[in-house]
């Protein structure tokens, strides 16, 4: 009992923040909406109550005793004056109907429209929160997870609000149905209205059901988003290894689950209709068979009633079936808004924010105690102390966990300190823009990333209004020229996904180039050369070599002959320098850098 106590409770809370924020989204509009459905409906009864009269004219008894008579017959007065024929009264019932279709044609558009810009704004507002929050947050959250919330969940909203809105269309048209049942034999409008009520509470259970299913899609897709784009993405290891019928079985049971939870989504709104209308034919042919002795309904009413009976019933079963696909989709807002909240809270401090500087060579890198950490755990920099001229080249190397990546991610401001500074020059990352930092430094990682676009678009992601003349010459210095040159359609080559259609070293050249772009006063790569062959490392390195002498380079590397020539090399350990020097004098101290290197068989 209290569990479906809480069930209900979250149902009605995922409702209640479903309509504050579409209310809080469309906001004038809702009402005029509400408006516009309204005198859709009125407009709808009326065709049907204009029967009335018309039904006086061919004869039928009772037409005129009608309680609904009396204001429709003054109504036709006003427009056309007393007494008019049949053919007056078709063609008024014709343009009443006509003027009713254009308008519906024209609620169904806004409806469309508003519907559209919503979904819309809530995939940029996830998107733009999923980019504005820290390194972390991203981290820690599956990109399929990320991807889910902003494509799948975000068409459940759509879904949710077409739902709604219909919802609300067919509940106004029902009751001004209704009304006009009301005016014409409110004893035949009690009898619907039991009809309807015992409906009602014949599937309440269902009600519950398509809630559960609602959110249980959430998750489920989610981790379909997650085993796919893993899948995708892992493609290369996947073959190596012969793991593709285990990784299928993975996708499969999820589909299967998804598979089963969409059946029975799709089958209770089709089981609400196969009911509804067994009840309706009943009762229709009931009040045909017991109407008028049992009410002594004329026959005039009952057929006007009856006719709107006909045009009401579908709008009840419509009802249901919208309610149930509307459970479905309203956990939707929930997990959303969790999201939302969640990335909000990590929000990255805004790129304006602070001060804004452009770096003068000559200057200093001057990272001071420096401390990080994540979690509960222990530091992973503790104390971190370092300090470089630019242009130069230096490097830091260590063994697995010694805090390499972490220094990285402080330096670019992708994570925040504990304790200690960051310094280039007298700007403190602390007090500067984090934009004016993050253009000062030019970073390439590892494994960069490219877009299934062209060389230039590739080159140009961070200056868009990057000239051809700038291009080529950033290319140049990270001598990608020539290559670039060399490939079909030069600078316009489509690369393909990642970079597939180059080698690692051309896409390191093209890393190079694209961080030069910007004019850096500080080149900060990453395992440069970790993944290339010897060719390919020692153009990289070239490359390197060249640029030292007009910027800053920091290179991060596990392979200790990356960094054989830098001015200065840090050997970092439990995320501390434990030392420091150029590779002679490292190498003439026997100690830890001497370690790594007989380990990669580079001394005896």
């Amino acid at each position: 009992m209290m569990m479906s106590t809480r069930r209900t409770e979250r149902q009605t809370q995922a409702y209640g923040i479903l309509l504050s924020d579409i209310a809080r989204s469309i906001g004038w509009r809702l009402p005029a909406l509400v408006l516009l459905m309204s005198i859709v409906g009125i407009m709808e009864g009326l065709t049907i109550a204009l029967l009335l009269p018309l039904l006086t004219h061919v004869g039928i008894s009772g037409a005129g005793q009608s309680g609904a008579a009396a204001p429709i017959e003054s109504l036709l007065e006003l427009l056309v004056g007393a007494n008019p024929g049949p053919r007056l009264l078709l063609g008024l019932i014709v343009l009443v109907a006509i003027l009713q279709a254009l308008l519906f044609t024209g609620q169904s558009w806004w409806v469309a429209r508003l519907v559209r810009r919503y979904t819309a704004a809530w995939q940029m507002r996830l998107f733009e929160a999923f980019m504005s929050a820290n390194w972390l947050f991203l981290t820690r959250r599956k990109s399929g997870e990320l991807t889910n919330a902003i494509t799948v969940e975000c068409s459940r909203l759509t879904g949710a609000f077409i739902t709604l809105a219909q919802l609300l269309s067919a509940a106004i048209v029902a009751t001004i149905y209704l009304a006009f049942a009301v005016l014409v034999s409110w004893q035949m409008t009690l009898l619907l209205i039991g009809l309807a009520a015992a409906m009602f509470l014949s599937i309440i259970r269902l009600y519950r059901i398509s809630h559960a299913i609602g959110v249980a899609s959430g998750p489920l897709n989610a981790e379909l988003q997650v085993r796919v784009s893993e899948g995708l993405s892992s493609a290369k290891i996947i073959k190596a290894t012969v793991s593709e019928e285990r990784t299928a079985a993975q996708v499969d049971r999820v589909v299967r689950d998804i598979e089963r939870v969409n059946c029975l989504g799709m089958f209770l709104p089709t089981l609400v209709r196969g009911v509804f209308e067994f009840m309706g034919i009943v009762a229709v042919a009931a009040f045909l068979a017991f109407g008028i002795q049992w009410v002594g309904v004329a026959p005039a009413s009952m057929l006007v009633v009856l006719a709107l009976f006909v045009r009401l019933f579908p709008r009840f079963t419509t009802l249901q079936t919208l309610l149930h696909n509307l459970n479905t989709y309203v956990p939707a807002i929930v997990t959303m808004r969790q999201m939302l909240d969640d990335a909000t809270a990590e929000r990255e401090r805004p790129a304006g924010q602070g001060k804004s500087f452009q770096v003068r060579l000559p200057t200093t890198l001057q990272v001071e105690t420096l401390s990080v950490g994540y979690a509960e755990g222990a530091p992973v920099l503790n104390s971190l102390t370092l300090s470089f001229k630019l242009p130069g080249m230096v490097g830091i190397v260590g063994g697995s966990g010694a805090g390499k990546s972490t220094l990285v991610h402080a330096i670019l401001g992708l994570v925040r300190p504990d304790a200690g500074t960051i310094c280039l020059g007298d700007h403190d990352i602390a007090d500067a823009s984090l934009a004016s930092w993050r253009k000062s430094i030019g970073y390439v990682p590892q494994e960069d990333m490219f877009f299934h676009a062209s060389v230039r678009e590739n080159l140009a992601l961070a200056c868009p209004d990057a000239s051809m003349e700038d291009v080529i010459q950033a290319a140049r210095r990270a001598h990608a020229h020539e290559f670039i040159m060399a490939l079909p359609e030069g600078y316009d080559t489509q690369i393909g996904d990642r970079g597939v259609a180059l080698s690692g070293g051309q896409r390191q050249r093209l890393g190079i180039a694209r961080a030069l772009l910007s004019e850096p006063a500080l080149l900060l790569m990453d395992e440069p050369t970790s993944a290339l062959d010897s060719e390919s490392e020692r153009e990289v390195l070239v490359t390197l070599e060249e640029l030292r002498h007009s910027i800053g380079i920091l290179i991060v590397a596990h392979r200790l002959t990356t960094v054989k020539n830098a001015d200065c090399i840090f050997v970092l350990e439990q995320g501390r320098v434990v030392e420091q020097g150029n590779w002679s004098e490292l190498i003439a101290r026997r100690d830890r850098f001497h370690s790594l290197a007989e380990i990669q068989h580079l001394v005896a």
